[in-house]
């Protein structure tokens, strides 16, 4: 999308859709325009889902249904109206949906997921697939879902009664923009001697007043506070052999000693500038680490040895791991972010600091991309396909990258489970809030997808069988317990959401459509932009408790 215009005012399109640009970038705005999404089934779910990604403009979006609208269908899709009855429900959504957002292209097939799996089974192959995305909303059998591709990111979607399941199949996600609360990192125990130099040039004179040759109140209060800090963590180091404040208790200290040195004899009784490097002391006083999850991404057979095929992600981590282990370089350390918090300070002197970091995660980028093109000419591949700014981009984010392996629906759903999933399932029963876990609302949707899959329709839907499809569902919940190995038998909890499922009969209450929509919408986007952290791999929202629960089935 174009960003500004020529005489640099911001375009048409950018104020259009200026408050979501500064969530996710231009960077996520166009990997959200040239995504194409496959939507199968076009219930109020399914449309309330789409409404939320046409909205923000998605590039393409497909409806495949085969129902025609009948007049229980305008009690709970919005997005039907009276015209509509008797007509294609995919046509007639997808036509309505395409009015929310011009820039939006929409398109629409009488079908379903069970014939086209069979009858144009390429439209789910990625390598001939016209979709990026799929969205497949209940009902649908288990042996459709388990013939879908885990190389295109889908996601299923229960919504019955008053519980929703969102359940990501993907392939691993690979997050750099995984936006933290803060990109500071401040080194303060592992200054490098530019910074140390600096501190050293700009604290010159602070214990003495103007009257001794040092500085008068107003200098003394604009020293940015981490010059402050530096200062005395050298004062500190040279009354304790040479060590930093380790623990609460020596921090504490700390954080007294450089108190004792604030000068109270200025308006208001204090300096903000000191006031803020005490608020700093416990975030910041600490050796500069690696986050778990960057590690994990470090420690990844990928990154350790990469090979020609994989992603730049790939080649730019494991440049990154070249960077930590020589001592010439990272000596250990990742790459500095860059990133720096406001502080009290004048203007000269903030900026000064500010570059003195912005020119060192520079270099440590320029360092990085040189490792990155080394490997990529031993790979055969061409050393510009990587550039500058896709490095330092990774750089400023390197301790907080992220890598999400999803499990495929075959360790869930074929028969027996495997390990993971069973002790996953069990440990839910077996812990303390058992009876508030929204695993009663997983086992019961599991045992509704068993009765879909088995007899061909919704619980519920005929008022004399009521009984004994909640009777059958029971059955369907307890086999699959068995399946388990799990011996405490079925849970008081799981046998009244079992009813509401029943009774249900395969109706969507609108508020909780609604509700899913802006749920599964919000984690198709994190999947289409590859930015903040989506869930792994299943989401749960129980409508009676107002509560949610994610699990990696």
């Amino acid at each position: 999308m174009a960003c500004t215009t020529p005489n640099g005012a911001p375009s048409s399109k950018e104020k259009k859709y200026d408050r979501q640009l500064r969530l996710w970038g231009a960077n996520g705005q166009n990997k959200l325009e040239a995504a194409h999404i496959a939507l199968f089934g076009a219930s109020a779910t399914g449309c309330e889902i789409l409404k939320n990604l046409v909205l923000p403009s998605v590039g393409k979006f497909t409806i495949i249904d085969d129902k025609i609208v009948t007049e229980a269908d305008l009690g709970t899709n919005f997005f039907l109206d009276e015209e509509s009855v008797g007509k294609s429900r995919a046509e007639r959504t997808a036509a309505l949906l395409e009015e929310l957002n011009p820039d939006v292209k929409g398109a629409f097939m009488n079908d379903s997921l069970s014939n086209l799996l069979s009858s144009k089974p390429e439209l789910f192959k990625p390598s001939t697939s016209p979709f990026t995305h799929i969205i497949v909303v209940s009902p649908f059998s288990t042996p459709d879902i388990l013939q879908l591709s885990p190389e295109i990111p889908t996601f299923l979607v229960h919504s019955l009664g008053w519980s929703i399941v969102l359940r990501i199949m993907a392939p691993t996600r690979c997050i750099v923009e995984t936006h933290p609360d803060s990109l500071a990192d401040l080194r303060l125990f592992n200054p490098w001697e530019e910074l140390t130099a600096l501190a050293v040039e700009k604290t010159k004179g602070l214990d003495k007043r103007a009257s001794e040759g040092g500085m008068d109140n107003y200098e003394h209060g604009h020293v940015p506070y981490v010059l402050l800090l530096l200062k005395y963590l050298d004062d500190w180091k040279a009354e304790h052999n040479g060590q930093y404040p380790s623990n609460y208790k020596e921090k504490n200290e700390f954080k007294a000693m450089l108190l004792d040195k604030m000068r109270t004899d200025v308006p208001g009784g204090s300096e903000e500038n000191y006031e803020e490097a005490a608020a700093a002391i416990m975030k910041n006083l600490k050796q500069a680490d690696i986050s778990s999850d960057a590690k994990e991404v470090l420690e990844d057979p990928r990154c350790i040895n990469p090979t020609a095929d994989l992603e730049n992600f790939w080649i730019i981590t494991n440049a990154v791991r070249q960077f930590r282990d020589s001592p010439a370089q990272g000596a250990g350390l990742l790459p500095l972010s860059g990133g720096f918090p406001d502080m009290k300070a004048e203007s000269k002197s903030y900026v000064e600091l500010q570059n003195m970091y912005r020119t060192r995660a520079q270099r440590d980028a320029a360092l990085v991309l040189e490792n990155a093109q080394a490997t990529l000419s031993k790979l055969g591949r061409d050393p510009e396909s990587i550039t500058l700014e896709e490095v330092s981009l990774f750089t400023k984010h390197s301790n907080f990258i992220r890598r999400i392996n999803y499990r495929p629906l075959t360790c869930e759903y074929s028969l027996p489970c495997d390990d993971h999933h069973r002790r996953t399932v069990i440990d839910a029963l077996n812990n303390w809030d058992t009876e508030e876990s929204l695993i009663h609302d997983y086992i019961a949707i599991r045992a509704f997808q068993e009765y879909y899959s088995t007899i061909g329709r919704f619980p519920g839907a005929e008022d004399k069988g009521l009984k004994k499809d909640q009777e059958m569902l029971e059955a369907f919940a307890g086999d699959y317990l068995k399946t388990l190995d799990y011996i405490g038998g079925l849970a008081d909890r799981t046998k009244n959401l079992v009813q509401e499922v029943v009774r249900a009969g395969g109706s969507e209450l609108h508020v909780i459509a609604s509700f899913a929509g802006g749920m599964v919408a919000q984690e198709i986007v994190k999947v289409i932009t590859q930015q903040y952290i989506p869930v792994n791999n299943t989401v749960i929202f129980d409508g009676i408790q107002s509560k949610t629960a994610v699990f990696e089935f």
